[in-house]
């Protein structure tokens, strides 16, 4: 199923998305794709996302269509090595073909505001093939498994002159 995206917007987080990506973290099925399956409680999750909104090395992204409707969170990490990245989808846009638009999109935005950028990562759970396929088709290449987590690497070095 191919589903177009209409009016699909990148923004950075603000205080209102706290509670959406309170929810998705939490859920179910995200929990048990990500590296930790615990259940992150609201004071934990609060002071995590105050810390994000105000860090220097970390950016939150909100992908949504018709600047309602929120289908993801794609977060940046910046180091000296790279920026690592991830995506959370809100779990009623699962299975409808968003995550790889919202991914490159996102990182589409990233690269406009750090144009410097010569290496992303993506670490992911060998058992989401979601994941796996969708950071794969945006130009992701797996470069080794350890403890049943891939890791993934996007080298933009060569854009640079």
């Amino acid at each position: 199923m191919n589903v177009k995206l209409i009016n699909l917007s990148i923004r950075f987080a603000r205080d209102s998305d706290c509670f959406n990506i309170f929810e998705w973290r939490n859920d179910p099925i995200t929990r048990s794709m990500s590296h930790s399956s615990k259940i992150i409680d609201w004071e934990q999750h609060i002071n995590w996302f105050s810390g994000s909104l105000n860090s220097e090395n970390r950016i939150l992204l909100i992908c949504e269509e018709n600047s309602i409707d929120k289908i993801a969170v794609v977060r940046f990490d910046i180091s000296e090595t790279g920026v690592l990245v991830s995506i959370n989808l809100n779990p009623k846009k699962r299975g409808k073909n968003f995550a790889k638009v919202c991914l490159t999109k996102s990182i589409e935005f990233f690269l406009k505001k750090h144009p410097l950028t010569k290496n992303m990562y993506a670490e992911v759970n060998e058992k989401n093939i979601a994941s796996k396929k969708t950071f794969l088709g945006v130009g992701f290449e797996k470069y080794k498994v350890y403890k049943n987590i891939g890791y993934y690497i996007k080298n933009f070095s060569s854009n640079k002159n």
